[in-house]
C-alpha cells in the first residue's frame, strides 16, 4: 500500500507506536537480559527477576514490543501477506501469555 493513501495519522501512528515505542521497549529488555535481569511492572509493585527466571519474563516485553510492530506497522502498510501476518501475531500473543505466566508463577 502506497503511503499516500494512508492517513497522515495512521502514519504517525504507526511511526511512534509501530517502531519508536517498540525499539525502545526492546532495547531497553535486552539490555536487562544481557544482565540476567528482567521486571515486571504490577499493579503497585515492581518485581525484579534475576537468572533464568529473567530470560522467561523478558518474553513478555519482547512479545509486547513486536505484538505492537505487528499491530501498528505491519498491518498499516500491508508488508506480509494476511496470512503470515496472523501467524506472526499469534506467535508473539503466545510469547507474551508464556511471559506474563512466567512472571506471575515466579513471584
Amino acid at each position: 500500500m502506497s503511503m499516500d493513501r494512508i492517513p497522515r495519522y495512521k502514519q504517525t501512528e504507526a511511526m511512534i507506536l509501530g517502531i519508536i515505542v517498540p525499539l525502545a521497549l526492546a532495547i531497553y529488555t535486552a539490555h536487562l537480559a544481557l544482565n540476567d535481569e528482567a521486571v515486571f511492572w504490577g499493579r503497585s509493585s515492581t518485581v525484579i527477576y534475576h537468572g533464568s527466571e529473567a530470560y522467561f519474563v523478558s518474553l513478555l516485553w519482547f512479545g509486547l514490543s513486536a505484538l505492537m510492530c505487528g499491530h501498528f506497522l505491519l498491518r498499516h502498510y500491508r508488508l506480509l501477506s494476511t496470512t503470515t501476518h496472523n501467524i506472526y501475531m499469534w506467535t508473539t500473543a503466545i510469547c507474551m501469555v508464556i511471559g506474563l505466566v512466567s512472571a506471575v508463577v515466579f513471584i
